[in-house]
């Protein structure tokens, strides 16, 4: 008997929440899934892949009524979680099993279980492919899943969590097949070409690449990031080159989007990637042929002759968090040490190597006054005078589960990224704020221990209760720099999750 499995990656559920780069690059990590289980179970599984993101919630649902598989994978963060609950409806009416797996399973594996009937499994590892093929393999041969590795389910009335080991991408990171997609790449590229198209002297098809992951300001992270594991995590140099090579010669893939979370935090890792670089493909680096795209830090950006580094290896677009031109901000964000003259140094140092920036700014930090968004707006039109920006994202803040300001918000007696609560208390009077026992009663009761939640209502609430303005003030002055933006002919763009 063949197995169908289906994989999906489920959508943002409104358009207006859409990342400046929304829908023009895959979602690279279903197809990763479906390329290991077919590597590994062979004819026994027939696999569909699905990207919500170019499409909605009811395509993908069509597509799941019209496969009728008997697994459904549904990847899922935070913001799109309701969409995937929709998702995996559909599937479980159809009589598949359906597994829910990416950053927000990873946060909330036992809540979700015993709100949710309809998921059967939650894989619950930053590292999913060994997790997802062992769970397929157990389905396909009818056995138990005890021995599924970082896998959560139901058992006997009981919810059972299964070890959930660290995996090093240098010793297994298989490398997508995109076939699975080959139908739909030229929507990304069209799409990409639509909104970035004049950054490039060529006609670009991009495609997203996950051979690192990581983040040096990881034992500190950012009060927003929810990033599941920023533990720094690369695989082999030689790995990442074989799909640069692959991808190109098979797809005509020339703009790779390397999404390891800050690229320059091995700087080990980046020299080992120049010292791997072969030959013909460097050829085509220095001739433009092939193009880079990477996050980083602007901290980073500054060391190690960082930004040379960069250029060697064919990044032509930066993606840089500056979150606030603020000094008060950027130390309430956790920025470990930039500045606001940091931020500016980064972005010159990048336009003078031709990298061109995409800029992310953040309304609503912890402690935000009027007068502290004044300066950070400040800071916008100063860098648009200055430096050259490809793209400006101004976003509202929102606290996610498995993040510093989740700990502010809910995980208060039980901090994960602060030391105890008692440091809390101190990091908020130093901002200003005081929350009483019956507010983070409330808080607890509306946020502690739910797996759907309102985007809206958690931005509303944290404007209300963690800083010094309204979240209507801080979209109106969002509203401004966005009309500022574009007056300088820079895509402007928000984004959650």
């Amino acid at each position: 008997m063949t197995l169908k499995v289906l994989l999906a990656n489920a959508p943002n559920p409104t358009a207006n929440r859409n990342a400046s780069n929304y829908a023009c690059y895959p979602h690279i990590g279903v197809v990763q899934l479906a390329t290991a289980t077919r590597e590994a179970l062979g004819s026994r599984v027939d696999i569909r892949v699905v990207d919500g993101g170019i499409s909605n919630t009811e395509t993908v649902r069509q597509a799941v009524r019209d496969f009728a598989p008997d697994v459904v994978g549904i990847s899922a963060l935070t913001p799109t979680y309701s969409e995937a609950l929709k998702i995996a409806e559909t599937a479980k009416a159809g009589g598949a099993k359906v597994v829910l797996g990416d950053d927000h399973a990873i946060f909330l594996p036992e809540t979700i279980l015993r709100n949710r009937p309809q998921i059967d499994y939650v894989i619950a590892n930053d590292g999913g492919e060994i997790p997802f093929v062992e769970l397929v393999r157990a389905l396909a041969d009818g056995t138990g899943v005890s021995e599924v590795s970082s896998l959560a389910y139901r058992h006997e009335g009981r919810i059972r969590r299964n070890p959930a080991p660290k995996y090093a991408l240098s010793l297994r990171n298989t490398i997508p097949d995109l076939s699975f997609i080959d139908d739909v790449l030229d929507v990304y590229a069209d799409n990409y070409r639509t909104q970035f198209g004049h950054l490039h002297g060529q006609e670009v098809r991009p495609i997203t690449v996950n051979n690192a992951r990581g983040c040096e300001n990881g034992y500190k992270r950012c009060t927003y990031c929810s990033i599941a594991d920023l533990t720094v995590n690369t695989g082999d140099p030689r790995g990442f080159w074989k799909s640069v090579d692959q991808y190109n010669r098979e797809h005509g893939i020339n703009l790779f989007f390397e999404v390891y979370d800050s690229f320059t935090a091995s700087p080990r890792y980046v020299d080992a990637l120049i010292d791997a670089t072969p030959p013909h493909l460097k050829r085509r680096i220095d001739d433009g042929e092939l193009q880079v795209m990477v996050y980083a830090r602007a901290l980073g950006l500054t060391k190690r002759n960082n930004v040379d580094k960069l250029r060697r290896l064919g990044v032509t677009r930066a993606n840089i968090g500056l979150d606030a031109a603020d000094p008060e901000m950027l130390e309430a964000q956790r920025k470990n040490k930039t500045t606001g003259e940091t931020n500016l140094e980064a972005i010159r140092m990048l336009n003078e190597a031709d990298i061109s920036v995409h800029a992310s700014y953040i309304a609503g930090a912890p402690g935000e006054r009027p007068e502290t968004l004044d300066r950070t707006i400040s800071g916008i039109g100063q860098m648009l005078g200055e430096v050259e920006l490809s793209s400006v994202e101004f976003s509202r803040f929102i606290p996610l589960p498995n993040s510093p300001a989740w700990d502010l918000l809910v995980d208060y007696e039980r901090p994960n990224f602060f030391k105890s609560s008692t440091e809390i208390d101190g990091y908020l009077a130093a901002l200003g704020i005081t929350v009483t026992r019956e507010q983070r009663e409330e808080m607890s009761a509306r946020f502690g221990d739910q797996d759907l939640l309102d985007i809206d209502e958690l931005g509303a609430f944290w404007a209300d209760n963690f800083t010094h303005i309204s979240e209507r003030y801080a979209l109106e002055r969002i509203s401004e720099v966005d009309e500022m933006v574009s007056a300088h002919n820079v895509r402007t763009g928000n984004n959650v999750g």
